[in-house]
Formats: C-alpha cells, sequence, structure tokens
C-alpha cells in the first residue's frame, strides 16, 4: 500500500492540470498513489492525462463518461484509493515541492488522524496570502468541528492529510451533481469520527483563483447546492457536541444571508430553506434567539423583503 494516495478531480481544466500534476510527481516522498478521476471533461483534459500517464506508473484515471459533480468525483477517487492516508488536491491548484513528506511526518510522528497545514491564496504570481488555522478548543471531534464554525480552521478538504478511516470507513453522503459547499459536507462529515488533529505551520499548499472557478457564478443550480448544505452542515455539527446546534444554526443563517446580500435571489434561497423544512430556522423568533433584536429584525426583514434584500 502507498502511503498517501492523492485525489484530484478534474473537469474542463486543460489550461492548469500540467501545473498541478507537475507538482504532485516531484513530491520529495515518492511513495504515492495518483488518481485523477476526470469528470466528464470535454476540452483537452484527457489528452493532457493520457499523457501523464504514460510518463508516470504512479498516476491512474478514471473516467466518468459525463459530469457527476466534484463531490462524486471525490468519491470516485476515495473508493479507488488503497493508501494510508487520503489527500485531495483541486486540478487547479499545487503542492508545495515537500508538502506529502512534511504532512505524512507530522501525522505518524503525532499519532494523528487529520493534519491541516497552510495554504498560499495566489491571486497573481506575486499576490500571495497564506492562511493557517488553529485549533482553539482541542484536537478532537468537538474542538475542530467548533474551530471550523468559528472560521478558525479551514473548512477545504485541501491542504490536509486524512487517515484512511475517517472517509473509508465512514463515508460521508454523496451526492451527485454537487458542484458548491461540498468541502463542507466532507469536512464536517470527517469531524464527527476524529480521534486527534494537528496543525502545522508549513505553507504546502498553493490555491489559485482562476476565471474557471465555480464560485464565481452564481447560478440557481450552484445557490440550490449551497444552501442545502449549509442546512446539512447543522445536522453534521450538532452530532460532534450538542451545544454546537446553536453554533451550527448560526453559522447557516449568517452565510445564507450573506448569499442573499451577494445577489443569490431571495425568493429561491428561502423556497429551498422551507423544501429543506428550514423555514423555522428564519422565523423571527428564531433569527432575534440567535442574533439579537435589532439583527435578528434586520435579517428578518432580507429574508421577507425584496427591497430589504437590495438594500442589505
Amino acid at each position: 500500500m502507498p502511503k498517501i494516495s492523492v485525489l484530484i478531480p478534474a473537469y474542463n481544466v486543460e489550461r492548469y492540470i500540467a501545473r498541478c500534476l507537475d507538482s504532485v510527481i516531484g513530491q520529495t516522498l515518492g511513495d504515492l498513489e495518483i488518481i485523477i478521476v476526470n469528470d466528464g471533461s470535454t476540452d483537452g483534459t484527457s489528452r493532457v492525462l493520457g499523457e501523464y500517464a504514460a510518463r508516470d506508473s504512479r498516476i491512474r484515471v478514471i473516467n466518468h463518461p459525463e459530469n457527476l459533480g466534484l463531490l462524486w468525483a471525490r468519491k470516485t477517487g476515495v473508493e479507488a484509493s488503497t493508501g494510508d492516508y487520503l489527500m485531495f488536491v483541486d486540478s487547479d491548484d499545487a503542492l508545495k515541492p515537500y508538502a506529502c513528506e512534511k504532512l505524512y511526518t507530522a501525522a505518524v510522528a503525532n499519532n494523528a488522524d487529520l493534519v491541516i497545514a497552510v495554504a498560499e491564496f495566489c491571486y497573481s504570481d506575486v499576490v500571495r496570502t497564506p492562511s493557517g488555522s488553529a485549533l482553539s478548543y482541542g484536537s478532537d471531534s468537538y474542538g475542530v468541528t467548533k474551530a471550523m464554525l468559528n472560521n478558525e480552521c479551514s473548512k477545504y478538504v485541501w491542504g490536509k492529510l486524512y487517515e484512511r478511516r475517517l472517509l473509508v470507513d465512514n463515508p460521508p453522503e454523496y451526492q451527485k451533481n454537487l458542484n458548491l459547499g461540498e468541502d463542507l459536507v466532507i469536512s464536517f462529515h470527517v469531524s464527527r469520527y476524529l480521534r486527534k488533529a494537528i496543525c502545522i505551520p508549513d505553507v504546502l499548499y498553493e490555491y489559485y483563483q482562476n476565471d474557471v472557478s465555480l464560485s464565481h457564478v452564481l447560478s440557481p443550480a450552484l445557490i440550490r447546492d449551497n444552501v442545502k448544505v449549509l442546512l446539512k452542515t447543522v445536522e453534521l455539527s450538532s452530532s460532534a457536541g450538542p451545544d454546537l446546534r446553536k453554533q451550527g444554526e448560526m453559522s447557516a443563517i449568517k452565510r445564507i444571508h450573506a448569499l442573499i446580500k451577494k445577489g443569490g435571489g431571495r425568493k429561491l434561497i428561502m423556497d429551498i430553506a422551507s423544501e429543506e423544512g428550514a423555514s423555522p430556522l428564519f422565523s423571527f423568533r428564531s433569527l432575534v434567539s440567535h442574533l439579537g433584536l435589532w439583527k435578528g429584525l434586520t435579517y428578518y426583514l432580507v429574508t421577507r423583503s425584496d427591497f430589504f434584500a437590495k438594500m442589505a
């Protein structure tokens, strides 16, 4: 069994995939399995993947006949993996040369089933901003969940190393055609089964902001995905500790409010919340309970009126 399975979902990333793969095959830790899930690409991605697979025997390409979404592509990769540890890398991002070695060494030395590194957000060749995580409330399931809800710990799936048990023995609830917020489904699910997580100070992951990022386009389908996932995190976070439910609800309320302000469409978002049985969460009583009178009133008006939604 390889030490690490590196799992890469790929969809129409002909322009970026070479940078990603060069960074993975050039790792100082060579005992890797590299699984690329080609999720129904229609550009030249398949050709590039074929060229790299012919050059490096560690690379295995799995082709989806149609686009099934990021979460399902990650599922395919996890199920095909054989490594002791698993690592997600987005196809338009890159790893520092020593990323796998440092993550693996830290996991073994600390008997940790989750290792979280610092990520570098790359907005251009010269503008790079590091972003780390903290575990102020403990390294177990409760502590990591609370840190994510408080935005102190990364909720992204990349930039982390997972012990195989977390994703294979306890699989998340995967969905097809989920393309926004899928990181939350995995991250909050994994936190339920953690024994010990650690953060390391090393900058090991390069996250590139580019023109094809799904998060740049707020289509109705992506809005639906995002709202459903945010509401799902309430359930997942509360399972790590009963007192975390209200905090999970607060996080979902604030992020859905931000989505409305961003122009996601008040009626569509509230209709989705109603379909998911979450209307009581956005009642006046609930919002005041979570946010206090004035902020609760403001949020309530935004969810009930297009006029206030535009003014927010």
